[in-house]
């Protein structure tokens, strides 16, 4: 089987270093077999992919389908050719050839089983090959939410769910399948940006509006991602600037007085290639449909800067840099709150200041397409007060991985050197010097092709911690296909992570309780087994595809904040028992009449929880059943689209509060649904039009004593379900493409 091998990896030497190793500075290389890519009506295949077996080259053919290869030795090759909607093909090449053109036809893929993701394996590889179980969101899926949020876009995947951990200023995070989101790994572009101190409020700077697809792993991945990806990764992967469009603006405004611009301009010149963009969302109005005082949604001042420089000589991607600036000013109170009531304890309000910047780089060598370097660098500077408590934290990452793969005798090796240099201070008592941390690390895989039907992959990382020696994180994967139509994937290994318990643990900041760390934390340590079975099912032209997934994971070392031992502290220390988030995960998908409807549905049973000197308790926030569906569908006769997404979620353990404050410690099944519908021009403008929230539901207020904020018993902690009622949304979307 032909995998694509696209290699995330990085060297990185110091701070500064990190950005200048970017610089692109690729070889010259010489040119081979040309050829065209074509649909069965002969219609060309813009910017389909032409991958050389055994190599990091992927050749873009152009918008006439046609495309360059790189010089070849004389012998057989094996070239793997797909496209965005259509299925991939192998076809072996004989070197010398008679020189003609060379022609290949791709047949429209209804399923999508054929995308492509690099998640799994650190590896360009279709879907279906990947022993690994890849989930490809694309950007168009993205839209269905309409919002600026990646995080609330996401949540209406199966298995996926979006946490708010702060019913004032609107933390939040990602969860997988129950976990807390600090097991989830959160990439762009296959560097880890979004960890610790970013991760609060960092994703809600990513705007889908540059997201080419997301792809997703449940499951561990600690093998190749290290530290934070015990439950899974969300990758998400920005647009190629050689079709990025030439020019594209996205304008949309709510009625609850939110506006958002999103502008980009992409332009090729030769072997180089590049786009700029830019997002500014404001939202100034005060709404609180809960009467409780507070605001129900914080309001932002946000402005983003994107910038890729991509450089692909005979359209292989040699090299690319990435920048990107994010400023944003967040607040969350009573409306009597003004900026002069920053940090006092006159009117209650939480103010966020955030700078964040980030550098993402590779460079792929000319002397050998085997050989891969990336690295990334990443500061991000939070200048916050939760009423009069100030939270001033700074963070700096820098990345890098240098990979070597090699193949041959049905043996595909990947071999790394990872390298992360991570600094942390903030004004709390617990950081008296700024805490630096050097990780050096080795990893190494194998994926071997036993037959057409069975591959493995087995995998090991050795991280090297000054406080914690060696940590060790093996995994293995199994993909089986019985019969035709049918594929069981079996994935098991162990994951660790190193916690940062300020940059996780909103109540630690926003509380009056003193911070005490019982002892020397060790890392958190998991065993994970997963299995998924895939199932497709003929309808004739309009096959179905069935998921489902088993998953069992075990922690030992769980760090758990305990409020009980003393009213005015939180006690931190490693669990003394175990901690296990297991269940079954089923989810539809069909794609009928080749993207005339479309239509998902997902539920996910699970069971997350502690057990500690044998007595059980479930984890909060983690509902026993949570289901998704969408459903899509384009008219014939008019160029107009309609989304239909929902979510209904189960019951789940809440904190419970002393009277006068008593609440229910179990939350009510809900639901909540959106619509959307797009009007699509011929000249590249798109008019759209949605509902969020269509039936108005909110949970009442997620808030304990707001009438005191400044009192030991206020608490923001008490979140389930939507803050935010029913909203209409209006928006125009433009584009040229190159």
């Amino acid at each position: 089987m032909i995998r694509f091998r696209r290699r995330p990896t990085a060297f990185h030497r110091a701070l500064s270093c990190a950005i200048l190793v970017l610089v692109p500075y690729p070889l010259a290389s010489q040119t081979g077999p040309t050829g065209r890519v074509l649909t069965q009506d002969g219609a060309p295949v813009a910017f389909a992919n032409v991958a050389v077996s055994g190599s990091h080259a992927t050749v873009l053919a152009r918008t006439d389908g046609r495309f360059v290869l790189p010089a070849l030795p004389p012998g057989r090759h094996r070239l793997v050719v797909s496209a965005v909607g259509y299925g991939t093909i192998e076809v072996e090449l004989d070197l010398p050839g008679d020189g003609r053109p060379l022609e290949f036809v791709l047949s429209p893929d209804p399923v999508g089983l054929d995308a492509l993701t690099v998640t799994g394996t650190m590896k360009r590889s279709r879907v279906s090959d990947s022993p690994v179980k890849v989930e490809v969101v694309p950007a168009v899926v993205l839209q269905r939410a309409a919002t600026n949020n990646l995080t609330e876009a996401i949540q209406y995947l199966n298995g996926l769910n979006a946490q708010i951990d702060c019913g004032v200023c609107y933390t939040n995070s990602i969860r997988i399948n129950g976990m807390e989101g600090p097991y989830t790994a959160i990439l762009i572009d296959g560097m880890p940006l979004m960890s610790s101190l970013a991760s609060v409020y960092g994703l809600n700077g990513i705007n889908p509006a540059l997201i080419e697809q997301v792809e997703i792993i449940k499951g561990p991945a600690s093998t190749l991602y290290g530290s934070e990806a015990m439950a899974g990764v969300v990758n998400v992967i920005t647009k190629d600037p050689r079709f990025a469009p030439r020019l594209a603006v996205d304008i949309h405004g709510s009625s609850e007085g939110e506006g958002n611009v999103d502008f980009a301009l992409a332009r090729s010149r030769g072997d180089v290639s590049g786009f700029l963009s830019g997002n500014i969302a404001y939202n100034q109005r005060f709404v609180d449909g809960n009467a409780d005082g507070f605001s129900d949604f914080p309001l932002v001042r946000r402005g983003v800067l994107f910038g890729k420089l991509d450089v692909a000589p005979d359209g292989i991607r040699r090299a690319g840099l990435s920048l990107k600036y994010l400023g944003e000013d967040r607040f969350g109170g009573v409306e009597a709150w003004t900026p002069a009531d920053r940090g006092s304890d006159r009117v209650y309000g939480e103010s966020i200041y955030t700078h964040r910047f980030e550098a993402i780089g590779f460079w792929t060598p000319g002397f050998s397409d085997r050989v891969r370097i990336e690295s990334s660098y990443t500061y991000h500077n939070q200048d916050s007060y939760y009423g009069d408590v100030r939270y001033d934290a700074r963070q700096q990452i820098a990345v890098g991985n240098l990979i070597w793969s090699a193949g041959g005798g049905g043996h595909d090796l990947l071999g790394g050197v990872s390298l992360r240099f991570q600094t942390y201070d903030d004004n709390t008592p617990a950081t008296v010097e700024r805490d630096e941390r050097f990780t050096p690390g080795l990893f190494l895989q194998d994926e071997v092709e036993w037959t057409s039907r069975l591959t493995t992959l087995g995998g090991i990382r050795a991280d090297h911690h000054d406080d914690h020696g060696v940590i060790l994180s093996p995994r293995l994967a199994v993909k089986w296909e019985p019969f035709g139509h049918t594929t069981v994937r079996l994935n098991a290994g162990t994951g660790f992570r190193v916690v940062n318990l300020f940059t996780e643990d909103h109540a630690a900041l926003t509380g009056a309780r003193e911070v005490v760390i019982e002892s020397d934390l060790q890392p958190e340590r998991s065993r994970s087994v997963t299995v998924n079975l895939n199932q497709v099912v003929e309808f004739g032209p309009n096959p179905m595809m069935i998921d489902l997934d088993l998953f069992h994971t075990h922690f030992h070392n769980r760090i758990t904040p305990d409020y009980d031992v003393d009213p005015n502290q939180i006690v931190y220390a490693n669990l003394r028992g175990s901690a296990v988030s297991r269940g079954v995960s089923l989810s539809f998908n069909q794609n009928v009449d080749f993207d005339r409807i479309l239509y998902s549905v997902g539920v996910t049973l699970q069971e997350v929880y502690l057990r500690d000197e044998g007595i059980r308790e479930d984890q909060f926030h983690a509902p026993s059943v949570r289901g998704t569906f969408s459903a899509t569908y384009n008219f014939e006769r008019w160029p107009v689209t309609v989304d239909y997404t929902g979510t209904v979620t189960g019951p789940m353990r809440l904190p419970s509060y002393d009277e006068p404050f008593a609440r229910p410690d179990r939350s009510p099944t809900f639901s909540l649904h959106n619509l959307r519908a797009a009007w699509r021009g011929g000249t590249g403008l798109e008019l759209y039009a949605a509902v969020n929230n269509v039936f108005d539901h909110v949970q009442p207020s997620a808030l304990i004593d707001p009438a005191n904020p400044f009192g030991d018993a206020f608490d923001t902690a008490y979140v389930y379900g939507p803050l935010r009622g029913r909203s209409l949304i209006f928006g125009i979307r433009y584009g040229v493409a190159q």
